[in-house]
């Protein structure tokens, strides 16, 4: 089933132009309809050009890498260091370094208008995350990173510095027999898989810090879903951007990602300097960062649409709203934040069209049959790597046939058989229908059930239940997104690890006793919701039965 983006106009079929190379966009026009990889959306000016798109590849976050280089005299040796609080040390010193504060400068400044998010969206987005959790997670994960990430450009960038997939060095490609599926998963070992787990945890993390999951507490009176008052936040007090703006956690855990996406660079552009063959740009350029960035703010979005959970227009634009906010700390160029992400549509249109000019096969890539085969794509990418991670995994234990399909449905036929995923029997997708559906039971509920209590305390459960999964599943610890050791060259040449010291410095402390207390309040929310269900069911079947009878009963007198 193809997802329509944005508004079209009526057309036949006939008239839907199928695309497949950023190249052809080159000849559409104003008005056309075009499929791309099974989205169809019509070609108007805020869809993104290839001029446009390749002149973002030559831009990177020049303040942050001239920061870090002034900090570092290599990417190693900011190994295992809490880059922001390093960074903000240096900057307070009297000395030379000219390139950190001004980087600090930056960084301490809220946006400008038209980026900066207002309180009322904070509020909004903040209510909307927890609500859709759930599908939002499993947009993230299954189309974002297992699918977006795909892309050919960004995959090179994933492998120079061995995230989510293991270095390959171009000697080791067969491009005339890829390997098959089996042989893929096969080959990834157990220590990798944990790796690409903990790196996705992290992930994880960083957006519940931005959808201010960090330091929740329970709700003191109840909201209305689009028009909430500022007793709603998760992080009652003062201004409910507060944890947005410099000293907040999500902007401590921005600039920390930011900074982190520095070192990646750095380390990428280094390995491109050994390799004459390395694609023409820099690595985490604008056109990465601007695509992540609409990676978590815009598929999360169409993804509830495929689920037939469509937000309303305020919920998306408060959603993205907050994200903009974030992406101006990412280091993601204002003139592109106030271009395309002022609105949902616009930012519709800048996603789907920023993923085709990232999808084609470009000439620096042209070397690569190896990627051009269905199967050469997923062994290179990181869409198995990732699947394979969060497989047979507690509390869900889905299997990694359930977890293809899911991000088949979700990605759609086309663009899953593009990155060579392979089908999956019929029983495992009626499974996976089965457990949407069941995900789809609390929305119905919160929806006809009155008691906006209820509707409360299971936010404030999913927003700090999430926020404890993740830590738990990160060994108790909290992570300062600090960059890890270089990595060699394949799968098992070591690299890639956590610094000696890191595990102890971000240890948590647990809390035995509010873990009692949220099992206690997530038990309340399910039993509520049984109970009122079953009496609701049998209230209305009584109903209908008495109904039935007294039809029956005058119309056979």
């Amino acid at each position: 089933m193809s997802l329509r983006i944005g508004s079209i106009r009526p057309h036949d079929i006939s008239e839907i132009k199928h695309i497949r190379h950023s190249q052809e966009t080159t000849v559409l026009r104003t008005g056309d309809v075009v499929d791309f990889l099974g989205h169809v959306f019509q070609w108007d000016e805020d869809c993104v050009s290839t001029e446009l798109c390749e002149s973002w590849r030559d831009l990177s976050d020049p303040l942050c890498d001239r920061a870090l280089k002034e900090a570092f005299s290599n990417p190693s040796d900011s190994v295992g260091k809490d880059l922001l609080r390093f960074i903000e040390g240096l900057g307070d010193e009297e000395g030379t370094y000219e390139m950190i504060r001004q980087f600090a400068d930056e960084v301490q400044q809220p946006p400008p208008a038209g980026i900066r998010v207002t309180e009322e969206d904070v509020l909004i987005a903040q209510n909307f995350f927890p609500d859709n959790s759930i599908q939002i997670m499993q947009a993230l994960l299954h189309y974002s990173l297992a699918g977006g990430f795909a892309s050919p450009r960004i995959v090179r960038t994933l492998e120079a510095v061995s995230y989510l997939v293991p270095h390959v060095r171009r000697d080791d490609i067969d491009g005339s027999h890829p390997p098959s599926i089996s042989d893929i998963v096969s080959s990834i070992s157990k220590t990798s898989s944990d790796r690409t787990l903990t790196r996705l945890l992290e992930t994880f993390q960083f957006v519940l810090d931005v959808m201010g999951c960090s330091s929740p507490v329970l709700p003191t009176e109840l909201t209305n879903t689009d028009s909430p008052r500022k007793s709603d936040s998760p992080t009652q007090g003062g201004d409910a951007t507060a944890y947005l703006l410099p000293g907040g956690e999500g902007w401590k855990s921005t600039v920390r990602v930011r900074l982190l996406h520095g070192v990646a660079r750095w380390r990428a552009e280094e390995r491109w300097k050994e390799d004459p063959n390395a694609q023409t740009g820099v690595p985490i350029s604008q056109e990465d960062l601007a695509a992540t960035l609409a990676a978590f703010s815009t598929i999360p979005i169409w993804c509830l649409r495929r689920l037939n959970l469509p937000p309303s227009l305020r919920q998306t634009s408060a959603y993205l709203a907050l994200w903009r906010h974030v992406g101006y700390y990412l280091g993601v160029s204002p003139q592109i934040l106030l271009r395309y992400f002022s609105n949902p549509q616009t930012a519709d249109k800048f996603l789907v069209t920023t993923a085709f000019h990232l999808f084609s096969d470009d000439s620096s890539l042209s070397s690569d049959a190896h990627v051009h085969h269905p199967s050469g794509a997923i062994s290179r990418g990181p869409t198995l790597p990732i699947l394979v991670a969060v497989s047979n995994r507690p509390p869900i234990n889905s299997s990694l046939e359930y977890n293809i399909a899911l991000t088949t449905h979700l990605l759609g036929r086309p663009l899953a058989q593009h990155l060579g995923l392979p089908p999956t029997p019929l029983a495992v997708r009626l499974r996976m229908h089965a457990f949407l559906l069941a995900q789809r039971v609390p929305h119905v509920f919160a929806r006809w059930y009155p008691r906006r209590a209820w509707l409360e305390k299971r936010r404030a459960v999913m927003r700090e239940g999430l926020m404890r999964t993740v830590r738990g599943n990160l060994g108790l610890r909290r992570t300062a997104f600090r960059p890890r050791t270089d990595v060699g060259e394949g799968e098992d040449a070591g690299g890639g690890e956590i610094a000696p010291g890191v595990l102890e410095d971000e240890r948590i402390q647990t809390d035995p006793e509010r873990t009692r207390m949220l099992r206690k309040m997530w038990s309340e929310v399910w039993q509520e919701m049984v109970f009122v269900s079953v009496v609701f069911g049998v209230v209305a079947s009584a109903l209908g039965f008495l109904g039935l009878r007294y039809v029956v009963r005058f119309t056979w007198a």
